[in-house]
């Protein structure tokens, strides 16, 4: 919701895509780039530490950029708040991944637990941009912006105060910027994968818009979109209930769908066959994602779990945005059916990453 609002507050005072887009940006940026170093100290100093010092840094961050916003500032006035705004927004995703293996003490209900966290983020990724779009649109450009600080401010609060799931304090390990210990060829296709997803979800979001345009069903790409996200929560539940399918055949199952089903849109040329091809594409993403977390979580030491999978949101949120403008410019120049072929490209590429991965998970269990 956060940089959606940001975009939608900005834009709306200054008029300016471009101008939104820089701030949106240094956000992201911001985020990827250092999340990580604030995870250290969260493995090190503790989950309710640095989340509460973090909150009062992330508020006054967002009040300048409202404040901005209100008094129609300068350029670097945005930029520099959204990215205050990115270095010290909590990583909620991470802390509550390590709450989840502590309080299942890495037991069988760790995939169910982490199934369920997919579903909810999920659902979030469904109607968080509902909720700014609408607020935004309807009430103010900066009313979205409020509500998601507001969730972030005081939802990181009530969890930060559960101290039975927090996890305990772990010794800070060797270098500065990367934690040495994680810096092995067994981590690598962690980065890699969430990377080629990064690069998936930020090509796969213009694609598709760009595609339901082309087909004169532009008023639609929502409800397709959504429809493919409910395919990813439903298939999401199911594994997590079922766990019959191990780690393996399900990652590489489902990137190979998913390069499959992407292949299959560079192709398709009417408008229903567009949609289901899409929806299928979104049911193999939760197959992806959930066995990958879960694999993580058993091959990484507790010390590392919360900035290992801090570094793998990085990378994702990395490939998000370089697959945005590059993904773009090749639809404008050629067409949606040629964004999807390159995206097929990309994921044969994440179907090889997840049976390198895989292969190192089982040398890792003999």
């Amino acid at each position: 919701m956060q940089s959606l609002a940001i975009l939608w507050a900005v834009q709306g005072a200054s008029g300016s895509f471009a101008v939104a887009g820089l701030a949106t940006g240094s956000f992201a940026v911001a985020e990827a780039l250092l999340a990580p170093q604030v995870a250290r100290f969260v493995d090190s100093r503790g989950q309710r530490a640095v989340a509460i010092s973090q909150l009062p840094v992330f508020g006054l961050a967002t009040a300048l950029l409202l404040l901005a916003v209100f008094r129609d500032q300068a350029t670097w006035v945005w930029v520099l708040s959204s990215a205050v705004a990115g270095v010290s927004c909590p990583q909620v995703g991470s802390l509550a991944a390590a709450r989840w293996r502590h309080l299942t003490g890495g037991s069988a209900q760790v995939t169910s637990a982490l199934a369920l966290e997919a579903a909810v983020n999920e659902l979030t990724f469904m109607l968080g941009p509902i909720l700014v779009t609408t607020l935004s649109a309807a009430v103010h450009p900066s009313a979205g912006l409020v509500l998601a600080a507001v969730l972030v401010l005081v939802f990181t609060t009530v969890l930060m105060r559960r101290r039975e799931s927090e996890p305990p304090r772990q010794p800070r390990g060797p270098g500065l910027v990367l934690d040495t210990r994680l810096a092995n060829a067994a981590f690598l296709p962690f980065v890699v994968l969430h990377l080629l997803l990064g690069l998936y979800f930020g090509g796969m979001a213009l694609c598709l818009t760009a595609a339901a345009l082309s087909f004169g069903a532009g008023t639609y790409a929502g409800l397709v979109a959504a429809a493919g996200g409910a395919a990813s929560l439903l298939t999401g539940l199911l594994y997590g209930s079922s766990r019959r399918i191990g780690a393996a055949p399900a990652m590489v199952g489902g990137a190979a769908l998913l390069a499959v089903s992407c292949f299959a849109l560079s192709q398709v040329q009417r408008f229903m066959p567009f949609v289901l091809l899409t929806v299928l594409a979104g049911a193999c993403v939760a197959p992806i994602v959930i066995p990958a977390a879960v694999t993580l979580q058993e091959e990484t030491p507790r010390s590392l779990y919360v900035q290992a999978v801090t570094w793998t949101g990085s990378a994702s949120a990395l490939g998000t945005a370089v697959a945005g403008p590059l993904v773009g410019r090749l639809v404008d120049q050629a067409s949606p059916q040629r964004g999807y072929f390159v995206l097929a490209i990309i994921l044969a590429a994440l179907v090889l990453t997840a049976a390198i991965l895989t292969r190192g998970g089982r040398r890792a269990a003999s």
